[in-house]
């Protein structure tokens, strides 16, 4: 008997063990036979406009050649800007070049895709491409051309419901200008009015003072540290250019005595650049008028312009009664 209770009690043991198992295994075989409820995330693909057929490795160097465009240190990850196949691409380098390259010149440069976290949202991760060298392969060469740059033609206004005449631009060629016909073009524009109005009211140091051209060629406020220091840079080693820049005037658009530009016209002929504008002035306090035309004949060297000379115009002067109220 006392057999019996032994062998009754190692059954009722063992069969819901078994009777466990045997669901466990069930549902084992449930699951592995069922199709799974949440996939794993796929690896993320690293592409960039730099080669956009392939596929990139993180980490990984890569070496090409681009055309170099600019440089932009506003945001908080500065940008070196390229273009490769029609394409503009950006690179973070948050570093001052080694040496300035020029718009439009040929560039090797080395760069890698790179995880970041952008300043402000620290919780998102993002990959890019980061600068890690660049070198100069070919010096900008320029192109033959001429170009009339700016003329005057009458716009209806708006505002004041009648014609105006006015300063036209031809925009496509200010968007694709080269460095160099840039700098012939602003030194010209610094000391010549072009429609200036004030951004707002005047700063104390008249330094939000916008103007037609300067603002056209992305220089900034007339007479600011942007557009100095570019000029600066390209007319570093001449020293009577650089002297005329403390004399950088900001004069609004309808200030009594003013002057303007009517007509400028670019030529470019290998490295010699030609800016020929006609101007005209006005001072409506002493009653008199002046139209002069000028030329002013640059030459571009590596990386770097000099002013070889200027050929002014008899200035003609013209008076005129003043109305009083």
């Amino acid at each position: 008997m006392k057999h019996q209770i032994t062998l009754f009690v190692l059954l009722c043991c063992f069969l819901p063990a078994c009777e466990e198992d045997a669901q466990s295994s069930q549902a084992a075989t449930h699951i592995e036979n069922a199709e799974p409820t949440d996939k794993a995330d796929p690896q993320p693909e690293y592409k960039s406009p730099l080669r956009p057929n392939e596929k990139l490795v993180l980490g990984k160097s890569y070496t090409d050649t681009v055309k170099y465009l600019s440089f932009n240190d506003e945001g908080d990850e500065w940008m070196f800007l390229v273009a490769k196949n029609e394409n503009q691409v950006g690179l973070i380098y948050n570093e001052e070049p080694a040496h300035k390259f020029i718009r439009g010149a040929e560039i090797e440069i080395t760069w890698k895709m790179d995880s970041i976290r952008y300043a402000g949202d620290d919780e998102f991760l993002d990959f890019t491409a980061f600068l890690v060298a660049a070198k100069k392969i070919k010096p900008l060469r320029l192109t033959d051309k001429k170009v009339k740059v700016l003329w005057r033609a009458d716009k209806y206004d708006e505002a004041l419901k009648t014609e105006i005449n006015t300063i036209v631009l031809d925009t496509a060629y200010m968007k694709a200008i080269s460095a160099p016909e840039k700098a012939a073009l602003a030194y010209v524009a610094t000391f010549v009015g072009n429609e200036c109005e004030w951004d707002g009211n005047p700063n104390e140091d008249r330094t939000n003072l916008k103007c037609k051209i300067i603002w056209a060629l992305n220089l900034g406020y007339q007479c600011a540290d942007e557009h100095l220091d570019y000029l600066k840079f390209w007319f570093r080693n001449s020293e009577k250019v650089l002297s005329e820049f403390a004399n950088c005037r900001t004069t609004p658009d309808g200030a009594t005595v003013q002057d303007t530009f009517d007509e400028i016209n670019l030529e470019v002929s290998g490295n010699e650049i030609i800016v020929a504008f006609k101007a005209s002035g006005i001072n409506l306090r002493a009653g008199e008028t002046w139209t002069w035309t000028e030329k002013n004949y640059f030459e571009f060297k590596e990386n770097e312009l000099h002013l070889i000379k200027k050929e002014l115009s008899p200035i003609e002067r013209e008076s005129f009664e003043i109305e009083e109220n």
